[in-house]
């Protein structure tokens, strides 16, 4: 067990070294090592090395940076942001509030016709009955078809 701890005690070691050298500019390639692991792990550094500019902004660049920072901070700030019914009746980003207007006005609908409606009652002779499931059954099929609309027309 003790071996193992000082291998790898050695390894950090050798990679610190190798990090070190490279840092400093003394190392620009991976050290030949017969350990597969460290050498993978020296290439891993070799590319951080690469990526990673090795300069430092200097002042201009960094007040420059910092000024176009604020500006557009100013900039997001100063932009309206929609009003509360604007977002409340988008349909595209809420479907759901399109589906509730939906279903609210086929309940209005019905809630106007069934007045008018003959639900079987005492009878008037002389007159013609008529039937009142034909308009509940519009009222049906009109709420599936609002359904069907917005069940296609959500984000997928």
């Amino acid at each position: 067990m003790s071996q193992l701890k000082q291998n790898d005690i050695d390894k950090d070691n050798e990679l610190a070294d190798f990090t070190d050298r490279l840092l400093l500019g003394n190392q620009d390639r991976a050290a030949s090592s017969t350990d597969d692991e460290l050498l993978r792990l020296e290439e891993t550094i070799l590319r951080l090395k690469q990526t990673f500019p090795s300069e430092t902004l200097n002042e201009s660049h960094s007040k420059q940076m910092l000024v176009r920072l604020h500006a557009r901070l100013k900039r997001e700030e100063q932009t309206a942001k929609p009003s509360f019914w604007k977002e409340l009746f988008n349909f595209q980003a809420n479907p759901q509030v399109g589906m509730i207007l939906a279903v609210v006005a086929v309940l209005v609908l019905v809630v106007l016709v069934a007045p008018l409606q003959d639900f079987g009652g005492a009878t008037v002779s002389g007159t013609s009955s008529t039937s009142s499931g034909g308009t509940f059954a519009l009222i049906a099929v009109l709420l599936l078809v609002i359904v069907a609309i917005f069940w296609q027309a959500r984000k997928k």
